[in-house]
């Protein structure tokens, strides 16, 4: 009789933990479910943030290469310019015009309303003082997109070297800035960013 009720108690409890592990199992693929979500919203937004990150960084090398080309153009202006050293609105709206072509032929995804230039010029007198910077004669704001630099050319002038006939270079700075698409903020609700190239030289 002992035995007979042994056997049934050792089969009661094979029954309890076989529910038992049951629903642990159970448990073990829900926790394996929400990780594996977790894991792959992470993987996504790596994903999002590589693709931005790389599609800036693109963007923004093809800025650095065109404003140093502009500034390298606009400070020859004894080779191109005839020696004169006053700029004009007409050279601004013609290099606006470079940019954007070559932006047109280089960038996929260009638009003119997304671009914005601004060309500085600083130039000093016989006493290697600075000549006051007036707008769209010395400072051209150029583009559809506001475009302001890091640090102004005004503040800059201590760049200028001193020539052996002791007069200070004129100065020229180009900054290009353009609106790019933000990938990883768009995920979050974000805005479109911007991208910044500044390139300063001094003439000759």
């Amino acid at each position: 009789m002992s035995v007979i009720n042994s056997a049934n108690n050792f089969s009661r409890e094979r029954k309890k933990i076989r529910k038992s592990t049951v629903g642990s199992t159970g448990n073990q693929k829900g926790v394996f479910f929400i990780e594996l979500c977790f894991v792959l919203t992470m993987l996504s937004v790596i994903i999002f943030l590589t693709i931005d990150i790389v599609v800036k960084q693109s963007v923004k090398g093809k800025l650095d290469r065109l404003s140093y080309s502009l500034v390298s153009v606009l400070r020859e202006r004894s080779q191109l310019f005839d020696g004169d050293e006053t700029m004009t609105y007409d050279e601004a709206t013609k290099s606006l015009a470079l940019i954007q072509n070559s932006l047109r032929s280089t960038l996929a995804t260009y638009e003119d309303s997304r671009l914005g230039l601004l060309i500085e010029q600083q130039r000093f007198d016989a006493n290697k003082n600075e000549i006051s910077q007036n707008i769209n004669e010395h400072i051209f704001a150029m583009g559809s997109y506001p475009c302001n630099n890091t640090t102004p050319l005004s503040e800059l002038i201590d760049l200028s070297p001193v020539t052996q006939f002791d007069n200070k270079l004129t100065l020229y700075q180009v900054t290009l800035c353009y609106e790019t698409e933000n990938l990883f903020g768009r995920l979050f609700g974000g805005e479109l960013v911007f991208v910044r190239s500044t390139a300063l030289s001094f003439g000759r």
